[in-house]
């Protein structure tokens, strides 16, 4: 994504006409475009200081960086950035929070909207969903939990899934209403050896040119 670049706003610059200023001002500003939000009302703060009187208002006409935001940023200067983090542009806690640290409870949501529909791969020990990420979104708004598909994607992530959609899903379009009762039949006779306290064998046979296969099993 390109940055933004800001249009200098000086009589100058706006009278179209070239000039060394006009020149040294869409430096300037490409300049800033570079430059993280902190670091931006830094450099126009000093510039405004440079300038003396009027300078806020003119540096705010060069680069849009508002008069009441290169004020914070002198005064952040003058105590010498003693409050300011290293390595991060917002304060410790700025920024939206996740979803989950104001509703907990959604990654176990999830995890259960995920159990009868769950496939993996042994051998990359990557687990796939059925579902594509706006159904998860819309099953979870469903159960009282409000979240974006790119949301439902970062969670995925942590659970430790794909967020793409099963292959095996992309190859049953034509069947989907098959498919689907092939599934909800998996998952019905897996919850019956469950009750009964038999083991629930998963065999990986999709290895081509190959003798080898991997079984896991789990209770």
């Amino acid at each position: 994504m390109r940055p933004y670049f800001h249009v200098c706003q000086c009589p100058e610059c706006l009278s179209q006409a070239d000039s060394p200023t006009r020149a040294l001002h869409q430096r300037v500003n490409l300049f800033l475009s570079r430059l993280d939000e902190q670091q931006r009302r830094w450099y126009a703060a000093l510039q405004a200081q440079e300038l003396g009187h009027g300078g806020e208002r003119l540096v705010a006409k060069i680069t849009g960086v508002s008069e009441k935001t290169i004020r914070r940023g002198r005064s952040e200067l003058d105590a010498e950035l003693a409050d300011r983090p290293v390595g991060r542009v917002r304060q410790a806690g700025g920024g939206r929070p996740f979803t989950e640290e104001h509703d907990p409870q959604i990654e176990q949501a999830l995890e259960r909207i995920l159990e009868s529909e769950t496939a993996g791969d042994p051998q990359r020990r990557t687990k796939f969903k059925r579902s594509s990420l706006r159904q998860l979104s819309a099953r979870l708004r469903q159960g009282g939990h409000s979240a974006c598909p790119t949301t439902v994607s970062r969670l995925l992530r942590k659970l430790g899934y794909s967020p793409k959609v099963n292959a095996r899903r992309k190859e049953a379009k034509a069947s989907p209403e098959q498919r689907d009762e092939q599934f909800r039949h998996i998952e019905q006779q897996k919850q019956a050896f469950l009750a009964a306290g038999e083991p629930i064998i998963s065999v990986d046979t999709k290895k081509e040119a190959s003798d080898e296969f991997q079984v896991g099993c789990r209770a």
